[in-house]
């Protein structure tokens, strides 16, 4: 896989992912849950690269998001740096690529990265907050698929399974 492709596909991606994340997320809340842009892009484009390429870029969004939004970015960081890394450290289960795995490690690196901020940036009403944090990681888990899909025909991949 070309290196300046894949640097130009990430830095482009968080681009539109943290655009989309002030201008759209918002609007699209379903009972308290809302998509993560941030995270719909690390989860999959961890897939692609090493647990350093996924930690970098889930610490490069973690940054983007807490500066766009005006929030404390070191747990934020954090928390998407730890997403990014386990993202990309799920390679090592050699599991083909196919909706059902894009899907799982989408909701799963989601939900740790919920955990993680949780536990350094503790919230007021963590019940409310973990609810919101189960709904937003299938809600990043669903959105999570056309993203994959893109990556994959952007970075010129194909998949073991086909896709």
């Amino acid at each position: 896989m070309n290196q300046g492709r894949l640097w130009m596909v990430s830095v482009f991606g968080l681009w539109i992912a943290a655009i989309l994340q002030q201008a759209v997320s918002p609007h699209l809340s379903l009972w308290g849950a809302k998509p993560d842009f941030i995270l719909i892009l690390v989860a999959p484009f961890s897939l692609f690269v090493p647990r350093k390429g996924g930690s970098a870029l889930g610490f490069a969004g973690g940054v983007l998001q807490g500066a766009i939004a005006g929030a404390n970015l070191a747990p934020i960081a954090i928390s998407r740096a730890v997403a990014g890394f386990v993202g990309s450290w799920s390679r090592k289960i050699e599991l083909e690529r196919n909706f059902i795995v894009v899907s799982a490690t989408t909701f799963v690196v989601s939900l740790i990265a919920g955990l993680v901020w949780m536990f350094i940036a503790a919230p007021p009403g963590v019940a409310v907050y973990l609810g919101d944090t189960i709904g937003s990681a299938m809600y990043n888990g669903v959105l999570a698929i056309p993203v994959y899909m893109l990556l994959e025909r952007v970075l010129n991949t194909r998949s073991r399974s086909g896709l």
